[in-house]
């Protein structure tokens, strides 16, 4: 199978028994607005080239894809706990993080501009895929992540891996002041926020997060970078392109050696 080099990212140190992945937009088979790596047909791309786009992402990461599972996305601070399930059970439950610790599984959140966060315990006994926009950042999505990884796990946040995939930039992410207020009242820092040239208020999403995990008890955050709003040639973006539009997916799993070489 060829995987186009530029298809998706990974972040450095992740433990040994974990796959991971960022996708971009580039590589796929989509066409149109979707052009061409988009991981999700509920904005009209056509449900065979998302799963030859996801099949291809997957594959070359050395995770089954029949074995994804996502969940309807909707701000919210929920997560659901996939071991019991099969993938079709989730598709539509409305959470925002998803966590397993059975090998072979891909837990995976799709992304436009919010911020993708994964996790895994380093042990690789329990892995995270997080969905996190401005409102659940700021609600404590993260946190719950953290717990729930270290509750699956057996371990301390201290033995968390985390990384950070591409998102909406400080450069381009400009909100009203009843965003940073929200973020302040829930004990972020001030230094997360700077006024932009048009006067208005811009977030360091990528920043909140780190913060909010280092919070949590994590040691060492990985941000792989990138602005999906000014950087059209690698990332959809929301806020950039309106609707319709493709969208990124980030996913993580623990390594199922049983499965061998199914590329």
């Amino acid at each position: 199978m060829i995987v186009h080099p530029e298809s998706h990212l990974t972040a450095p140190g992740a433990p040994a028994a974990v796959a991971h992945g960022f996708s971009t937009r580039v590589g796929g088979v989509s066409t149109g607005v979707f052009a061409s790596n988009n991981m999700h047909d509920k904005k009209g791309d056509s449900r065979e080239n998302v799963l030859e786009n996801r099949r291809r992402f997957l594959r070359a990461l050395g995770l089954e894809p029949d074995r994804l599972f996502t969940v309807a996305q909707e701000h919210t601070v929920a997560l659901v706990d996939v071991d019991g399930l099969t993938p079709e059970l989730t598709l539509e439950l409305e959470a925002d993080g998803l966590v397993s610790g059975l090998p072979g599984v891909s837990l995976g959140v799709t992304t436009a501009d919010c911020l993708p966060v994964l996790l895994a315990a380093r042990d690789g006994k329990a892995v995270a895929a997080l969905h996190a926009g401005w409102r659940g950042l700021a609600a404590g999505i993260l946190d719950r992540g953290v717990e729930a990884v270290c509750a699956k796990a057996g371990c301390d946040p201290s033995s968390v891996w985390a990384a950070v995939g591409p998102g909406i930039g400080a450069c381009c992410f400009e909100i009203g002041p009843e965003v940073v207020e929200a973020f302040l009242a829930a004990g972020f820092p001030a230094r997360c926020f700077h006024t932009g040239v048009a006067g208005r208020p811009h977030g360091d999403l990528p920043g909140l997060a780190a913060w909010a995990l280092g919070r949590a008890g994590i040691h060492e955050v990985q941000v792989v970078g990138g602005c999906t709003h000014c950087e059209p040639g690698r990332f959809f973006s929301y806020r950039r392109d309106g609707w319709p539009n493709g969208l990124q997916l980030s996913v993580i799993g623990i390594r199922d050696s049983s499965q061998g070489d199914r590329s």
